[in-house]
C-alpha cells in the first residue's frame, strides 16, 4: 500500500489522517479511502523497531477533487474508539514550522465555535482540538490550535497570551506546542527519505543475492 511516487508533494492531493486506532493497518486505511477515488499511496506511521503505531498516517490521491471529497466525507468519522481527523498534509518549510499552539487555562465551558472566534482574527486556522475529560466529556481547559503559517501563530501568542476571556478570572497561556509539532514534522519528513532508503536497501539486497547465486552456479 505504501507506493511512492513523485506526486507525493502535491499538497492538494496528499492528506494526513490523525487519531487512527492503534490496531489499524495500512490495508484497512487504504480500503477506507479508496472508496472515494484512486489512491496513489497510503502509509500508517509506525516505529520501525517496535511496530508501534504513532496514530496517524498519509493518503495521497490521484486527483485533487477526491482528496477534497475525502475530507468532507471522512473527517470526523468514528472508527473504533477514535474520531478521525482528515486534513491536507502540508509540505515542509520554515513558514509552517511552529504553527501549532498549546493553550491552557481556557474556560471549562468553551466550545469549538468560541475557540474559533477567539483565535481566527489572527490567521487561518487549519486544525483545532479542545481536550476533554474521558469520563465526563467536559472540556479540560486545554486546546491545540494550528495555524497555516508561523507568523499567524506568533500574532495569536502576542495578542492572546495573558489575556482573560469573558466570564473567567484566570489569564490564558498561549505558547508554541514545540515537541508535539517537531515529532510529527520529523515523522513526515522522514517518511519520504526513509521509504526511499528502504527501496534502495531492498534493491541492494536483491543485487547481492543475484550475484551470490551466479557465483554459486559458476562454482558448480
Amino acid at each position: 500500500m505504501s507506493n511512492f511516487n513523485d506526486n507525493i508533494d502535491n499538497s492538494l492531493t496528499n492528506l494526513i489522517i490523525n487519531y487512527l486506532p492503534q490496531t489499524m493497518t495500512e490495508k484497512e486505511l487504504f480500503s477506507m479511502f479508496v472508496t472515494i477515488g484512486p489512491v496513489e499511496s497510503c502509509r500508517v506511521m509506525k516505529d520501525n523497531k517496535t511496530g508501534y503505531s504513532y496514530g496517524f498516517g498519509f493518503v495521497n490521491y490521484s486527483k485533487e477533487e477526491d482528496a477534497a471529497k475525502a475530507i468532507q466525507q471522512l473527517n470526523g468519522l468514528q472508527v473504533q474508539n477514535k474520531k478521525l481527523k482528515v486534513s491536507y498534509a502540508r509540505p515542509s518549510g520554515d513558514d509552517i514550522k511552529e504553527t501549532n499552539l498549546y493553550v491552557t487555562n481556557l474556560p471549562r465551558t468553551i466550545t469549538e465555535d468560541q475557540l474559533e472566534h477567539m483565535f481566527s482574527p489572527y490567521g487561518r486556522i487549519v486544525q483545532k482540538n479542545i481536550l476533554k475529560d474521558k469520563i465526563t466529556g467536559m472540556p479540560r481547559g486545554v486546546a491545540f490550535v494550528r495555524y497555516d503559517k508561523k507568523d499567524e501563530a506568533q500574532n495569536a501568542i502576542d495578542g492572546l497570551n495573558g489575556t482573560i476571556p469573558m466570564g473567567t478570572t484566570d489569564p490564558i497561556m498561549v505558547k508554541i506546542a514545540e515537541e508535539h509539532g517537531k515529532q510529527k514534522a520529523a515523522y513526515y519528513a522522514g517518511w519520504q527519505a526513509g521509504f526511499s532508503q528502504t527501496i534502495k536497501h531492498s534493491y541492494k539486497q536483491w543485487v547481492n543475492s543475484e550475484g551470490k547465486n551466479k557465483k554459486s552456479k559458476g562454482a558448480s
